[in-house]
């Protein structure tokens, strides 16, 4: 009988040895982000073991994966940095360094760029794609994919299902808004909004002009970034009177900077936050 158990034992030895071999898994690569908005990326698609390093901006009030990003080191963007830590991928914005991505590439670094003129949610799903693909996470990233589109799906038939919206105009600190074109404009229709700006002819990141605000003034004020340290010096505009008079007559609803550093995947949350809101102010829609 004692035979007898030793050969199995020896035959399922036998077995499991190629098999465990066959199925050992290649380690990922490791990686690297040069911006807050990679930083993202990287934090929702790697494995612990995989991020070398975040931005220095990882651990601010502007980056939705702030806590967990404190477990990891930082970087200044430094070429040095990211060669020293032996990263295989660095991900970076498309505005970034053009240096740095010329010293990169000679050293073999392969990297994943970020387009910033991304404002759909199509184009971050792609872009979750592209990060996904290089970081050996596909399944991680069609999951967060889809759950993004089903999230955005809901709200879209809550949307579908009302009157045309109440116009808003998006704010900053400094005066800035958004017209067509920007991912900001997408969020705000996705979540049952007209914006004002866009519909007035505006596209960009340009000012909002102070008379428009008086001839036509927004059913309500979206704001963002006003809790920040992030104001800068040209933050003014949020206490002139016609800014101040409207703050008081019409509903702000505030969306977390964090939300919308850039068009990534938490820009679901900043949709989920408007559609709250504008129930809230407005009515319409049901949970």
């Amino acid at each position: 009988m004692a035979r007898r158990a030793a050969f199995c034992l020896a035959v399922l030895a036998f077995l499991a040895g190629p098999s465990a071999s066959a199925h050992a898994e290649t380690p990922k690569p490791r990686a690297a982000s040069a911006s807050i908005c990679a930083d993202q990326y990287l934090l929702a698609l790697a494995d612990p073991e995989q991020i070398a390093s975040l931005s220095w901006q990882a651990t601010g009030p502007l980056s939705t994966f702030a806590e967990e990003a404190a477990a990891y080191p930082s970087n200044r963007g430094g070429a040095e940095e990211f060669l020293d830590a032996n990263v295989e991928i660095l991900i970076l914005n498309s505005h970034g360094s053009m240096e740095l991505r010329r010293i990169m590439g000679q050293f073999d670094v392969e990297m994943v760029v970020i387009a910033t003129t991304t404002i759909t949610f199509d184009e971050i799903a792609q872009s979750v794609r592209d990060v996904a693909a290089k970081l050996d996470q596909t399944a991680r990233g069609e999951a967060l994919i889809a759950d993004m589109q089903a999230r955005l799906a809901r709200i879209d038939h809550q949307v579908a299902e009302e009157d045309a919206g109440p116009s808003v105009t998006y704010f900053r600190p400094e005066g800035g808004g958004a017209g067509a074109g920007t991912f900001v404009d997408t969020a705000l229709r996705h979540a049952g909004f007209r914006n004002l700006q866009a519909d007035l002819g505006n596209t960009g990141w340009g000012r909002v002009p102070l008379e428009q605000l008086v001839l036509t003034p927004p059913d309500g004020l979206v704001t963002s970034f006003f809790d920040t340290a992030y104001k800068g010096v040209n933050a003014r505009f949020s206490s002139h009177s016609l800014f101040t008079r409207l703050s008081a007559e019409k509903p702000v609803m505030p969306v977390p900077g964090r939300y919308w550093t850039c068009a990534g995947p938490m820009l679901i949350d900043a949709v989920e936050s408007l559609a709250a809101q504008r129930r809230e102010h407005f009515g319409g829609g049901h949970d």
